[in-house]
């Protein structure tokens, strides 16, 4: 598998997810198992909608990259230009939040990097 699969610009409006998750999808459809591409869909879907939310807003003003790698470990990071927040536990009733609490269950490593905007990261076994 090549280091460097992806590399991508992706619109901040409503439609930024479904355009991350076909992205990975035609990059590691045939890299990776089922089971993990699920898992990494999934995963993509929420640092995308965060970086949406978080970094420039539903109005699509503003880009997010998404970087796919692989050399034994896929890493997939989501660059927005936000100034982040800290990621903390969920409240008893909560309106979001939930979506780290899932990248934290199934990737093997996670990470947060605040240089000139948000990357998100997480690493996975392949």
């Amino acid at each position: 598998m090549p280091a460097d699969l992806l590399t991508y610009s992706i619109s901040s409006g409503p439609e930024a997810a479904y355009e991350a998750r076909t992205l990975v999808t035609e990059a590691l459809q045939t890299r990776v198992g089922s089971d993990r591409l699920e898992e990494v869909r999934l995963l993509v879907s929420e640092l995308v909608t965060n970086g949406v939310v978080h970094g420039g807003g539903v109005d699509g003003g503003k880009d997010l990259t998404l970087n796919i790698a692989a050399n034994g470990v896929l890493r997939v990071d989501v660059v927005d230009h936000g100034g982040g927040f800290t990621p903390g536990p969920p409240r008893p009733e909560p309106i979001g939040g939930w979506g780290l609490m899932l990248v934290e269950g199934l990737a093997d490593r996670w990470g947060v990097t605040r240089e000139g905007g948000t990357r998100v990261w997480f690493e996975i076994a392949v």
